[in-house]
């Protein structure tokens, strides 16, 4: 029998255990991209099923809860005849969003507002995902329209300035010329959007500019 003690011989040290990897900015990426695209199913369809079950996103059209959710992206005046269209909102355990859509009661034009606040990640993976986020909705706001000119202007909204792009542009599929004004707002955590759309004729670049500085992000 060997005469070594197995208490109280010198042990090993035990192995450093593996430092677990932050979720990579791909992965993150593909789940934020499967919600937009469930979003985008019920905005084009206005059903389906959702199977993903953290990703199930809930929509509206009752006009009051529209409102609702707009109010939790931004306080502001909404511009005269945009009315509630529909809202989404989705929160799991990676992110939570909030879009509110709304329309003008005679087609002359829309506006979409909307946030995302990351629960895992750094500021860079806010912007990157924040931006791709937006990018659906800006393609279903200006996605037809040729821009023949555009500047960039910074507002200041709720105490910070924000570079707002205005553009303005004609409607393909109409012939209209319209304006628009976009804007990424750093909030905590996450970016708020701004998309608007508005035909020429109720076009008000400063009463847009004062909706802006008088938008008041909400706690």
């Amino acid at each position: 029998m060997s005469g070594n003690n197995t208490w109280t011989d010198a042990q090993p040290n035990p192995p450093a255990p593996v430092a677990k990897k932050p979720m990579s900015g791909c992965l993150l990426a593909s789940l934020i991209i499967g919600g937009i695209g469930g979003i985008s199913l019920l905005l084009c369809c206005g059903t389906g099923f959702w199977l993903a079950t953290k990703f199930v996103p809930t929509i509206t059209a009752v006009p009051a809860e529209v409102e609702a959710v707009g109010q939790k992206v931004l306080v502001m005046q909404f511009p005269e005849g945009l009315k509630p269209n529909n809202a989404i909102t989705m929160d799991n355990s990676f992110f939570s969003m909030r879009i509110a859509q709304f329309k003008h009661q005679e087609g002359k034009g829309e506006l979409v507002i909307g946030n995302m606040k990351l629960k895992i990640g750094d500021d860079q993976s806010v912007k990157m995902q924040s931006a791709q986020f937006r990018s659906k909705f800006e393609t279903d706001i200006s996605g037809s329209l040729d821009t023949k000119s555009s500047e960039t202007i910074d507002v200041m909204i709720n105490g910070q300035k924000v570079s707002v792009q205005i553009a303005e542009a004609k409607d393909r599929t109409n012939g209209k010329d319209v304006h628009t004004a976009k804007a990424d707002i750093p909030i905590p955590t996450g970016q708020a959007f701004i998309l608007l759309r508005l035909d020429d004729e109720i076009w008000n670049q400063e009463a847009v500019v004062k909706m802006l500085e008088e938008a008041k992000i909400p706690e």
